[in-house]
């Protein structure tokens, strides 16, 4: 999964737990439970923070115009975790009745607490290894329609053996991607200029094609949500 897309998919999933977990703090009796789901509730607000004001802008991810709608959902449930939050801190000093401690309660929600981290470290690291071990990352621009928000960019780590698209440090293009690659790295001017490769990106059938020393080794499928594409910038990282 793209880093993007973790992104976006953790903030989504988050936004909807916080209705389970305000019905949950609603009907809950349980002293200790009520203590677990306002420590959950905290850290998802964070995550959310996070995800929507931080992350992106740290790793210069270009979520596109799906921003708006993480934003919007994000606050929307960022009220709920608090409503449920402050529910919780009511009926803690309410609640007299003793329960038994579920302990397969916590292990289940400090598995939701751990793995927006795990999921977000994962797709950062495998990104950055991509970078780092490439020959050549190549960004490009897809200017849609030409309408507000149609612009994405999008870019691919190439060598001998993958051509994979990437996600991290492409927000603003090729510039922003500086931070993440080796010293060793040398930008890309123009594309038919690339030692010992040649590349061929292909708008109608939305093919991106790779050849090392006129022998073919790649044949990527384009995300067909691009379109009108251009090359934006590059860099040839030599790691012979």
């Amino acid at each position: 999964m793209l880093l993007k897309n973790c992104v976006y998919f953790i903030t989504v999933v988050i936004s909807l737990l916080s209705i389970p977990m305000l019905i949950y703090s609603i009907k809950n009796k349980n002293k200790r439970n009520h203590k677990i789901i306002k420590i959950v509730n905290s850290f998802y607000i964070a995550y959310l923070i996070l995800n929507v004001v931080v992350i992106p802008d740290a790793l210069s991810i270009d979520i596109g115009p799906k921003t708006l709608f993480l934003t919007f959902i994000s606050l929307i449930a960022v009220v709920i975790y608090i409503i449920s939050i402050i529910i919780c801190s009511k009926k803690i000093g309410k609640v007299n009745e003793k329960f038994s401690f579920s302990k397969k309660l916590l292990l289940v929600l400090l598995l939701l607490i751990i793995f927006p981290i795990l999921s977000l470290s994962y797709s950062f690291l495998k990104e950055y290894y991509l970078i780092i071990n490439s020959d050549l990352v190549l960004v490009y621009k897809s200017s849609g329609n030409g309408g507000i928000g149609d612009s994405k960019n999008f870019a691919y780590a190439i060598n001998e053996n993958y051509a994979q698209e990437i996600s991290l440090g492409i927000a603003i293009g090729d510039y922003s991607l500086i931070k993440y690659l080796p010293k060793k790295a040398k930008e890309i001017s123009n594309i038919e200029d690339i030692k010992d490769y040649s590349i061929s990106l292909d708008n109608n059938e939305k093919y991106i094609t790779i050849y090392k020393n006129n022998k073919l080794i790649h044949r990527e499928k384009i995300d067909s949500n691009y379109s009108n594409i251009s090359f934006d910038g590059g860099f040839y990282i030599n790691n012979n």
